[in-house]
């Protein structure tokens, strides 16, 4: 780095990634990498934690979250039943995805693409929010129920599993 830069950095408390990520959106740029996500004037670091809301305690998806989630597509929403002998594989989407789980017990999986992973004991009323490009999945320990839901698609992304 040229030394006004690394002034400017050591001035700023950043970390070079976070640092790289400013320079990048004064360009006006747009872009996911590893878990640091990047949308106009919002850089921030995702965790897996921010994706699991616990709505039957009183949580509610942070607005650090919101920043990054599109517009949902209100038609998108659908109930699901999935038995316990029919997990869901990890999988992810150019688009985000909610599950609100309203009956049974699983254990979601997520995995952020810089490959931390980690798994949650999810009950009734807790909602997963996954953005896009984040892996996704769970294991019933019983039949579990609930609704699902997606962001609004856009022109020329992939539809369906996606999968690393």
């Amino acid at each position: 780095m040229m030394p006004e830069i690394i002034s400017e950095y050591q001035k700023k408390n950043l970390t070079v990634s976070n640092y790289c990520a400013k320079l990048m959106l004064k360009a006006n740029l747009t872009v996911r990498n590893a878990n640091m996500v990047l949308r106009k004037d919002i850089v921030m670091a995702l965790t897996t934690d921010m994706c699991v809301i616990r709505l039957g305690k009183g949580e509610s998806i942070s607005n650090e979250l919101a920043e990054i989630l599109d517009e949902v597509d209100i038609a998108s929403i659908h109930s699901f039943v999935v038995p316990l002998e029919r997990p869901t594989e990890l999988h992810y989407h150019d688009f985000d995805e909610y599950w609100l789980f309203t009956e049974g017990s699983t254990t979601v999986t997520l995995r952020l693409p810089d490959g931390t992973t980690k798994e949650y004991e999810i009950r009734p009323y807790e909602l997963i929010a996954t953005p896009k490009g984040v892996e996704h999945g769970h294991v019933p320990n019983e039949t579990v129920k609930g609704f699902e839901f997606v962001s609004k698609i856009r022109n020329g992304i992939r539809h369906g599993h996606l999968y690393r």
